[in-house]
């Protein structure tokens, strides 16, 4: 006999209730023309769209697109906090000189930089891929530099009484229990790097899931852009449960003594 966990089931019935009842509504709405065609598209036309674009390939097109902006920007800008963050938390006096600069930039909002880096780098690619760096940059700084420097004393005196050199004290003692925040720093990085490409691509592109949303707009057909919002949605939720997975596999030794 197969045993069924009933939280789970009823977690998962739960979550794709609201959906459900939220595609039913807009089936109902959309095909009696309740709100105008230009506000709320029935589903299956939706639908339709999504596996015409599919079959060309012209969705895949532009998603590869955003996808390569958004991985090369985020390699940059975590990478780039990731180094700060280490570095600020193991010297003092480096965070003590940078820290007001950082916190003043990071109170900028992100669109607030648009102007400059325009000047700076133009509306190609090379906008793009700063402003979705400049995205991952500042969540990775503060969760490394939180995670590393919020290591407990006793560890610290634990390494010394084992006389750890600074690699070993590293890779032994300050990474192992720095990567819980550490991680929350490579989810929030890569999050607000997916939302941040698609701002990007709104303001000036000419392929990529944001253009084609504001093409859609541009052409008065929502179809497309709710197969956009679509696609920005599923792609997140993927990027969050494939990094939540990969979590859970990293650190079942944080788990087991929490």
């Amino acid at each position: 006999m197969l045993s069924i966990d009933r939280n789970k089931v009823s977690t998962v019935f739960l979550g794709l209730l609201v959906p459900l009842l939220l595609l039913i509504t807009m089936e109902v709405v959309g095909t009696t023309e309740i709100l105008p065609s230009q506000i709320i598209v029935p589903p299956h036309r939706i639908y339709a769209l999504l596996l015409d674009m599919l079959s060309t390939g012209e969705l895949f097109g532009h998603l590869r697109c955003s996808v390569v902006r958004v991985l090369s920007g985020f390699a940059i800008g975590a990478g780039a906090g990731f180094l700060l963050g280490v570095l600020m938390a193991l010297v003092p006096r480096l965070q003590r000189a940078l820290t007001p600069l950082l916190i003043s930039f990071n109170q900028v909002p992100l669109f607030g930089w648009v102007p400059f880096l325009m000047i700076l780098f133009g509306i190609d690619e090379q906008f793009k891929i700063v402003f979705v760096s400049l995205a991952a940059f500042f969540p990775m700084l503060l969760n490394t530099f939180e995670g590393i420097h919020g290591v407990p004393i006793v560890y610290l005196e634990v390494a010394r009484a084992f006389e750890f050199n600074n690699g070993k004290l590293m890779r032994k003692v300050l990474f192992p229990a720095a990567l819980p925040s550490i991680f929350t720093g490579i989810k929030l990085s890569l999050g607000f790097s997916w939302m941040s490409v698609i701002g990007a691509e709104l303001i000036a592109a000419s392929e990529g899931v944001g253009f084609m949303i504001v093409w859609g707009r541009q052409l008065f057909q929502m179809d497309i852009v709710y197969v956009g919002i679509i696609t920005v949605g599923t792609v997140g939720y993927v990027m969050f449960r494939g990094l939540e997975v990969l979590e859970s596999s990293l650190m079942k030794w944080h788990r087991k003594n929490v």
